[in-house]
């Protein structure tokens, strides 16, 4: 448990230690990395469909 508390706090100081822009840069490249909101939700389905109906 104790060791839990001491990484948790690591990480917390460490998060507020790097500047501002940094971690605004970090979240930027999650999210562009993340995939869309359709595939996230729903599968492939989307994509199948799409797929499907865009070769007619």
């Amino acid at each position: 448990m104790n060791e839990y508390i001491k990484y948790f706090m690591e990480a917390f100081l460490g998060y507020f230690d790097e500047p501002k822009q940094i971690r605004k840069e970090k979240r930027r490249q999650r999210q562009a990395e993340r995939p869309g909101f359709s595939f996230r939700w729903f599968g492939l389905l989307p994509w199948a469909l799409r797929q499907l109906f865009h070769k007619r």
